[in-house]
This record gives C-alpha cells, sequence and structure tokens, in this order.
C-alpha cells in the first residue's frame, strides 16, 4: 500500500486542509495558526513559480505518516521555535520547584501545576511507546533540533534539543528539555521526533537571578553549592522580574522563606554577587535587538544565494608576553580601544592590498553574492576607493551590510553592490589588526571621557610607536606605548596621567600573560578546585581541630589512621616551596582566587584563596588547608597551578550545634573552655546542620558531649534560651531525681529524641512485596508492616501520648537526628502520634508517622521528645537496610540515592537475610514482569559509576576588618575523602494519620486523585505501586521518577 498524506497545520500540527496562498504547499488548520507562524515561514514561502522540484522536496512541510506495522516515523525536523510557548510571564508569582542548577546564572524549574505533570506523564509514555520497540539508526541531528534522546542512566526516551554535534565521534551533547540536565550521547540514541509527539513547551524552564552579576568572571562553586542547599528539595515562591530570549529564558528572584530574604540579596550578602550594571545591561539587550534585527534583514532574502560560509575569518597573528615592535595606530575609540600594526609588516600588507586589487577586477558583481554575518569578503573603501578584507557584523538593511575591516580595525556601513567574495590564497595571511589596551591607566570618572580620546588620537596617530606586550585583559593585549620620535622620549600612559586625563591603575583588573605564545593575547588555564566534605546522612566520622575561633567557628581535618592524606600534605608542602622559591613572577592578587602563600608564622608556603585586597597592596589571604587567615605581602604571592590544585582543600569549616553565647560574643571563659575539650584531641562527629556558616556538629570528646558539657557548666545557653534561664534553670540531661508527680517523672527523663527505638524483627528467608514507607538511602529505610496491630494497646499508647504532650511546656531545644524518635503533631487533626525523624534543617524538620507509614514537613513548635515506656510498643514500620552495607559509603551521591528511591518503588520483592541488632538487612530483587535483576548490585554499580564525582562546600567569608588571631594545631590529621554532594532525604506529602482503629492508609493526595481517575481500571495492588511512585515524583522531579511511573502505567494497560 502506497503511504498516505495526512495534512497537519504547520504551527500546531492539528489537522488541517487550508494551504498557504502564496507557496500552495504549507497547511494550516486556521488563519490564526498562520499569522503565528508567518515569522518562520516567511523565510521559506516562495510563489509556486519559484519552486523548483528540488525545493518542493526540500522545504515542502506536509507530514507525511507512514504506517507499518503500527510504527509512525515522521520526515519533517522540530526545533524549540515548533513547540508552544509557556504562558510564564513578567511580574508573575508562581510555586515552582529547582530541578538542575548549574549556578545562579543558570538553573532551570519545574512549575508546580497539576497539568504540567500530566502533560509530562502523556509525552514521557509516548516518547517510550514510539521509540521503545525500534532499532538505532544513522540519523544526523541538526544543532537546535528537538529530538527523542534514549537517556543514558535509565535506558528510556525523552525530549532533547542538540546543542552540538561532533559528527566526526558519532556523539551529541544534548540537553533534555524536560528536566534541565544535559549528557553527551551517541548519534544512535538519537532518533527524529515523531508526529504524535504533542508540541507542548518544554516542562524545564531555564531561569537565571535577575539583577545581579558574579563578583568574579563566573560564579564560584562555592556559591553554587550554597544555593543548592537553599533551594534543593523545597516549593519555592518565584517572581518573574523578565523574561529573555525569545520568551524561552526568564530573569527571577526566589523567596528563600527560613531566612526571610531574596535569593539576590542573600548572595550580594554573603559577597558572591554584585547589583547588575542596568546602564550596561541596557545597551547588551540593545546590541541583542539589533544582532536580532541584523539576522532578519540577512534572511529575508537570502534563500538560494551565495552566503559564502566557507570563508571563515584568518587567524590573528600570533603575540607573546614581552615582546616588543615598532607599530602604527590605524583605529582608536579609547585608552582601552586600540588597533596597531605592525610596521615590520608593511610590505606584506601593501603586496595584500595588490592582490585583492587583481581578484576583485575579475570578479564581477552578482546579486546572488550575499554573505552571511561573520564571513569575511572583499569591500571596497568608501574614502580612497580601494579593496580590502572585511568581515561581515551585521546586515543594516536588506541591501546594506555594517563589515569591519579585519587588517585595520575600522568599520562602514556598504551597500551589497561594494562587496566580492574571496579567494583562499587572500585569507592565508593572518588578520594584520593587533586590538590593545594601554597599560597603567584608568579614567578619572566612570568612562573615558571625549577629551582625554582626542588628546591620546593626538599622542599616537600618525607616529611611529614601539609597543611592549606586558599582558592580558579582556582579551585584548596590554601594552605600553612609547613615543621613540620625541626628545625625551615619552611614555604615552605617563603623559596622560601627567595631564590629568588619565589616573594611574592600580593593576588589580591587569593580569599578565604567562604562557609564551598566545592567539593575541595569551588567556591563562581555568583553574578548578574542590573542598572536603562530612557525611550528612547521621554517621559519626573522626575529626581533629586545626583552627579554634569559637564554638561558633572552628576548622577541622577528617582524620583516619592510615595518612594517606597527611602523606599528601607533606608533598604538597615540598611541592610548594620548590615552585614558590624557583617561580618570582609577580602576582596580581583579585578576590575569590587561589593562590600560593608565605605563611609568616613559620615562614613555609602553603595554599590559599584570596579574600580581599586592601588600599596598601596586602591581600587578606585564608589558608584553605588549615582554615586561619592572615594579610600577606604581594611579593609573598605566587599564582598557583592547576597540578597544585588536584588534592582537594583540606580544612573544614565548623560550628557547634544545640549552643549559643551567653552574650553577643563568645566569653574568654568559654572559648578556653571549648579549647580544653577539642584542641588536641580526637573528636567523634556527627552533621546535624549545614549552612552558610558551614558544618553544624554535635562534638563528643573522650566521651562527653562538647554542647552538653558547656550547657551544664553555665558557659552556653541553648537557641532562643534567655541569659537569665540558662543561668538558673538545670540542665535537665543530667536530672535523674524521681518526683511525686508522674508527668514530671516522664518529662525530666524524656527530654531528648532517642535513636535506639526497638524497631520489629521481619521474617526471615521468606520473599515478599514490601509497602516503602520512606527511603532515606540505602542504607536507612522504612517498611510499613502492619501485619500485627496491636489496636487496644496502640489505643492505650495514644491516650497516654496526648496527656503528655498536652502538659509538655515547651518544645525541646535540643535538635535531633535523622533516625531518632518523637512526638510529632498532625497538621491535619492537631492530634499527637509517634514519629521518626527523616531529615531536620534549622526551622523545620520531616517526619515518618511510626504507626500509619505517611510524612510531612512540621516546625519544631509541633515537635517533642518522647519519652521511653512510649517507645515499648513496636513501631508500626520497621527500619531496614540492604545487605552488604559494610561496604556502603558515608556519603552517597545523590544519583544513586534517586535510582535507588526509584527501582524500589518499582514493584520490588524482598526477602530478610539477616537482623543486626538495629536494622533488618534485606535482598531485593525486581520483578520478572519488570526485567528482574539484583537491586543491590544495581546500587552497588551505581556507586562505582559515581566514584569520580565531586562536589564543594562553602568557603569561609570573613570581613577585611576583623582580624583574628587563631590558634593552630599541628597534631597529625588526615583531610576528607573524595567529596560526594550531600544527599538529601525524600519526604511525601503527608495526609491525616487515621484513628488506631481503622486499617492504616497510605498518604494521598489531590494530584494523585486526578492522576489515579485516569487510570481508575487499574487493580488495587497496581494502584499502590503508582502511589509510591506518585510520592517519589512529588519531591525529586527527576527522570528516574517519571520513567518509572511511565513505565508502571504502560505495564498496567
Amino acid at each position: 500500500m502506497p503511504p498516505f498524506t495526512v495534512k497537519l497545520c504547520n504551527y500546531c500540527s492539528q489537522q488541517g486542509n487550508l494551504r498557504c496562498t502564496r507557496c500552495k504547499k504549507t497547511c494550516y488548520c486556521s488563519v490564526a495558526c498562520q499569522s503565528e507562524d508567518w515569522n518562520a515561514h516567511r523565510h521559506m514561502c516562495k510563489t509556486c513559480d519559484q519552486l523548483t522540484e528540488e525545493n518542493i522536496i526540500l522545504r515542502s512541510v506536509t507530514w507525511r505518516l507512514q504506517v507499518n506495522n503500527g510504527d509512525v516515523t515522521c520526515s519533517q525536523r522540530v526545533y524549540l521555535r515548533d513547540l508552544r510557548k509557556n504562558d510564564i510571564t513578567k511580574g508573575m508569582e508562581i510555586q515552582v520547584s529547582v530541578v538542575e542548577l548549574h549556578s545562579p546564572g543558570r538553573f532551570f524549574i519545574h512549575v508546580q501545576r497539576p497539568e504540567l505533570v500530566e502533560a509530562l506523564r502523556a509525552i514521557t509514555v509516548e516518547l517510550q511507546k514510539t521509540n521503545g520497540g525500534s532499532l538505532g539508526t544513522d540519523y544526523k541531528p541538526d544543532t537546535g533540533e528537538v529530538c527523542a534522546v534514549k537517556y543514558s542512566l535509565d535506558q528510556n526516551w525523552y525530549r532533547g534539543v542538540v546543542q552540538s554535534v561532533a559528527a566526526d565521534d558519532g556523539n551529541a551533547n544534548v540537553l533534555y528539555i524536560d528536566f534541565g540536565n544535559e549528557e553527551d550521547v551517541t548519534l544512535d540514541r538519537i532518533k527524529p521526533l515523531a508526529a504524535s509527539i504533542e508540541p507542548i513547551p518544554p516542562c524545564a524552564l531555564e531561569c537565571s537571578v535577575a539583577g545581579i552579576t558574579p563578583v568574579t568572571d563566573s560564579w564560584m562553586g562555592v556559591c553554587c553549592m550554597a544555593v543548592r542547599q537553599l533551594v534543593a528539595g523545597k516549593s519555592l515562591t518565584l517572581t518573574v522580574v523578565d523574561t529573555q530570549e525569545n520568551d524561552r529564558t526568564y530573569a527571577v528572584d526566589i523567596l528563600l522563606t527560613p531566612i526571610g530574604k531574596q535569593l539576590s540579596t542573600f548572595l550580594m550578602d554573603q559577597g558572591y554577587a554584585v547589583r547588575e550594571d542596568v546602564n550596561k545591561k541596557r545597551a547588551e539587550q540593545d546590541v541583542d535587538s539589533l544582532v536580532s534585527a541584523s539576522l532578519e534583514n540577512f534572511r529575508r532574502q537570502s534563500w538560494g544565494k551565495n552566503e559564502n560560509m566557507e570563508a571563515q575569518p584568518p587567524d590573528p597573528l600570533t603575540q607573546g608576553l614581552g615582546d616588543a615592535f615598532a607599530a602604527m595606530v590605524t583605529h582608536l575609540q579609547s585608552p582601552y580601544d586600540i588597533i596597531c600594526q605592525k610596521l615590520d609588516n608593511a610590505s606584506v600588507i601593501q603586496d595584500l592590498h595588490l592582490k585583492l586589487r587583481d581578484h576583485c577586477s575579475q570578479v564581477p558583481a552578482s546579486q546572488n553574492f550575499r554573505p552571511a554575518p561573520g564571513t569575511v569578503c572583499c569591500s571596497l573603501f568608501y574614502e580612497d576607493n580601494q579593496w580590502y578584507r572585511a568581515k561581515v557584523l551585521a546586515y543594516s538593511s536588506e541591501e546594506k551590510v555594517c563589515v569591519g575591516y579585519i587588517d585595520f580595525g575600522n568599520s562602514e556601513e556598504v551597500e551589497l553592490s561594494r562587496l566580492r567574495s574571496i579567494s583562499s590564497e587572500l585569507l592565508a595571511l593572518p588578520m594584520q589588526a593587533i586590538p590593545c589596551a594601554l597599560a597603567g591607566v584608568r579614567p578619572t570618572a566612570e568612562a573615558w571621557s571625549e577629551e582625554t580620546v582626542l588628546m591620546l588620537r593626538r599622542m599616537v596617530c600618525n607616529r611611529f610607536l614601539r609597543v611592549e606586550i606586558l599582558g592580558e585583559r579582556e582579551g585584548m593585549a596590554l601594552v605600553a606605548m612609547i613615543d621613540e620620535a620625541s626628545d625625551p622620549q615619552g611614555n604615552v600612559a605617563e603623559m596622560l596621567v601627567a595631564t590629568g586625563y588619565a589616573l594611574p591603575s592600580n593593576h588589580q583588573d591587569e593580569e599578565p600573560t604567562t604562557k609564551g605564545q598566545a592567539e593575541g593575547p595569551a588567556v591563562a588555564e581555568k583553574l578548578q578546585w574542590t573542598y572536603a566534605e562530612l557525611p550528612t546522612e547521621g554517621e559519626m566520622v573522626a575529626l581533629v581541630v586545626s583552627v579554634m575561633e569559637n564554638p561558633g567557628e572552628f576548622y577541622c581535618y577528617k582524620y583516619n589512621q592510615e595518612g594517606t592524606d597527611l602523606q599528601v600534605l607533606a608533598e604538597l608542602g615540598a611541592e610548594l616551596k620548590r615552585y614558590c622559591e624557583a617561580d618570582i613572577t609577580p602576582f596580581n592578587p583579585s578576590v575569590g582566587e587561589p593562590c600560593c602563600a608565605l605563611f609568616s608564622g613559620d615562614g613555609a608556603w602553603y595554599r590559599g584563596m584570596v579574600q580581599g585586597v586592601w588600599a596598601g597592596s596586602k591581600a587578606r589571604v585564608y589558608f584553605v588547608d588549615y582554615g586561619n587567615t592572615s594579610d600577606v605581602e604581594p611579593a609573598h604571592l605566587r599564582a598557583i597551578t592547576p597540578e597544585l590544585l588536584k588534592h582537594h582543600f583540606l580544612a573544614i569549616r565548623c560550628w557547634l550545634a544545640g549552643v549559643e553565647p551567653l552574650s553577643p560574643q563568645w566569653s574568654a571563659e568559654s572559648i578556653g573552655r571549648f579549647q580544653a575539650l577539642c584542641v588536641g584531641q580526637q573528636l567523634h562527629a556527627r552533621v546535624l546542620f549545614i549552612t552558610e556558616r558551614g558544618y553544624g556538629l554535635e562534638l563528643d570528646s573522650s566521651g562527653q558531649n562538647v554542647a552538653t558539657t558547656l550547657l551544664s557548666e553555665q558557659l552556653a545557653k541553648a537557641p532562643g534560651q534567655s541569659q537569665a534561664h540558662a543561668k538558673s534553670a538545670p540542665t535537665s540531661i543530667n536530672t535523674n531525681a524521681s518526683s511525686a508527680n508522674q508527668t514530671n517523672d516522664i518529662s525530666t527523663s524524656a527530654d531528648k529524641f532517642p535513636l535506639d527505638w526497638r524497631t520489629v524483627e521481619l521474617p526471615r528467608n521468606e520473599t515478599f512485596q514490601p509497602c516503602i514507607a520512606a527511603v532515606v538511602s540505602p542504607s536507612l529505610f522504612y517498611l510499613f508492616n502492619p501485619s500485627h496491630v496491636y489496636v487496644e494497646r496502640l489505643q492505650s499508647v495514644m491516650m497516654d501520648l496526648a496527656v503528655y504532650c498536652t502538659t509538655k511546656a515547651l518544645p525541646s531545644q535540643c535538635k535531633p537526628m535523622p533516625g531518632a524518635a518523637c512526638c510529632a503533631q498532625f497538621s491535619g487533626d492537631k492530634n499527637w502520634y509517634r514519629a521518626v525523624f527523616l531529615e531536620t534543617t534549622e526551622t523545620e524538620a520531616s517526619v515518618i508517622y511510626a504507626d500509619y507509614g505517611n510524612s510531612e514537613k512540621l516546625p519544631f513548635a509541633s515537635i517533642l521528645p518522647i519519652p521511653t515506656e512510649f517507645l515499648e510498643l513496636p513501631f508500626q514500620i520497621a527500619r531496614c537496610a540492604l545487605t552488604g552495607k559494610e561496604h556502603f559509603p558515608s556519603v552517597w551521591p545523590v544519583e544513586v540515592l534517586e535510582l535507588f528511591s526509584a527501582l524500589l518503588s518499582d514493584g520490588v520483592l524482598a526477602s530478610v537475610q539477616d537482623f543486626d541488632g538495629n536494622s533488618n538487612l534485606l535482598s531485593v530483587t525486581l520483578q520478572i514482569e519488570r526485567g528482574g535483576g539484583h537491586l543491590n548490585t544495581m546500587i552497588l554499580e551505581g556507586l562505582q559509576s559515581t566514584q569520580t564525582g565531586s562536589a564543594k562546600t562553602s568557603t569561609p567569608r570573613q570581613e577585611p576588618g576583623q582580624t583574628k588571631t587563631p590558634i593552630i594545631v599541628t597534631a597529625p590529621v588526615t583531610p576528607a575523602t573524595a567529596p560526594v554532594t550531600p544527599a538529601t532525604a525524600p519526604v511525601t506529602p503527608a495526609t491525616a494519620p487515621v484513628t488506631p482503629a481503622t486499617a492504616p492508609v497510605t498518604p494521598a493526595t489531590e494530584n494523585l486523585v486526578v492522576f489515579l481517575g485516569i487510570i481508575d481500571a487499574i487493580s488495587c495492588c497496581c494502584a499502590l505501586q503508582v502511589t509510591a511512585l506518585w510520592q517519589c515524583l512529588g519531591q525529586c522531579n527527576h527522570l528516574f521518577c517519571f520513567l518509572h511511573l511511565a513505565h508502571c502505567v504502560c505495564s498496567i494497560f
């Protein structure tokens, strides 16, 4: 059967039987769709007599569907412009979640709308259905094309836009437009988007924080880490400040509810960003508008013309640091924008002009010649009517073009008739124009004045100058210019300063070029570094203090007995000494840049980070392997090499959790006691918080809880406690006296959150399908186990619990650990229930209700310590871990956690292999209809694939006026292992816990009801699977969850 033709609207992809009256080929469903599509269609729309047979084949937008064994394929390529636009507009305030964060200047969000989730579900299912059964092809995608891409981690298909193609290597870089993540994939994993896929807008919206720019050239890693901690896994209120790039990217600001600030304000307060220059931004937007208009002018008449794409600009002249040569200025805009030519090349340039004249006399003018922006051609200069090499900069109209003369630096607007194509021989000579900036000067105001520019022209134009290359700035050679013809010889920069037209430069923005050769001025290799991290899932870790300020700020090393990192530190010291004593090149420090610095205390060289540069030329340096800070002379600084940055920075900034100073500042007595407890001791620590101040730790020194010791000795107070109360009230931790009042007895014995609550021991070696209640990691997750519900005993416990909680005066000031038991007041009915912590922040906690299996986030005001007598009846949730936990890491990569959560929810079978006294150790496999496979093995393989990843923690920042005298400890320590991004425990929406008399229920949401209504033919068992998947989906919004949700739905139907 021959293929049949279905006429579809070129704009909305619905059936369209109307044709464009001009080209008679493109179909539409209505006049409205034709009007919306005209901006794109007009570039290819030709009248019937203009269309050759070849053009009809290439430009026809008739959708041709071929049905073969149920497979539907489409012959038309799809681009971002073909997708519908979002309805997000300037000034809107919406609830979102961040799904991918590269930096504050580029991150992706999901708008929290039920229709978005449903649309994403539908398109994911359709992609699997369309592409799942077909084999890979040799499809060659275009840059900017939207394709179906097979994701490497879960082997499922998603929409991705091709950002670049390396045809020789057979791969392409793609951005998954519905999730915001990127990866390189082989071409056999890319297919054209099928016609059945709805052209819905990208579900992941690209955003940037509005109104700010980074203090350095790019966003620092510590800044990105701090922002990630503030926004990850949270529902955020976002305000759209502006729209950019064809209404597909957004400038936004985000309200950080826990700290009561906008994200832009937080970044400026922390010194990561500065307010954006509005005038500069407006100028950039004007340039963008001009560029867009230029491209429009070029494309309007370019169909079928010679676009000169083979004539690319030649290489620039190669210059090296320290080169000196005779030159003449050919173009000048300001002291920071000068173009000069080498006098030694005058004969070469003259010969080039003769060849250009001969060439252009033999090449006639052609109406078919329409060079594209960025290409090089020959242009007839208006002033002397001679031919020169010129680069096409922009189209000012359909018939006029702005060109830049690549050998002289000036530009002008010419008619297309004054342009000729250029031969490859004439492109062999490098560009003769050398862009320069005058060293040693800066403007007297915000910008260079016209008087200064006029004076500079008098000094340098029509003169022979000696030019010396001193360095590089913003892609231009930083030079000194000497007028050798004057008597005495005059330095141009010095003459500008002496006459008051310029001020001397402080050189902070003038970075010397360190490479011997470069294209134009050389640019140094970008430096990268990492920081040591601590595990964040409640594990104890051994630490040694290196620098002590007070309990609110101190620096530690990780300690291990192997001493591997200690050996690395010793080798670093020797290598730093050799390098810094051999290299005496001056170093101009800039804030946020790593360096080598000489510590005055011992005269040795260490790695450092520049935190400030003062007027007296000293630099404030933070020693990244120890934690102390010092002012260093410029002569005692050296540029650092990438080789010296291979090992992560060792010092870890910390603060003691659970205590505050009695007065605004820590007293000398408190600091002395803290020092006596911690300095020179091997400490055992557990991370409770991560903030911009570093890690908030619970510390244990020689069996003593450090925070408890400071509180009991009245050297500190609990957070939020008044000073008077701290000094008058005894600590409840050491109170063992009995009381006649039973309620008071309970209160004094239970002012804590126990971690050692008894979990039910599940039957061993029996295969069952687990009901997952919550997942923290493969080392800790919870099953709902309502097989033996002691209703009467549970009712009695609930009644006693209600009495206790209503008579308890205040919540405990002690912050709990994940996995600890507590009493929690459910937001749905305001009743108190037994619960377990999943994760905590400074203001709230996520808990799972231990007898009902649902979870929610609560403020600490709704949480109380639980007495041990309320823990005698086992919880209805069972604490579990995968077998082989002795091989598990202390910190899990985020990717592995997401994979584990998704796989665990995808219809698994489990059997209990052992009970280690704390957790049920499970062996978990996927069901046969899900493909089988051992989950324990999958997790270990996923862990191995992420072992090369690393992340960064926050760098301590310090005001210039605060000079500290740290206590430096030289005890042998070992730094942290390879850093891994801390995982965030999944949290699912809560519903009201049912009364003990009824059967326990799993949580549900309004969105889930809508979704389940769509698939109401699903059996009860399958509905429970979808419910668990929905809980995971609502929290992480990542590829894994959508994959398994779609997979579950497909298998059900």
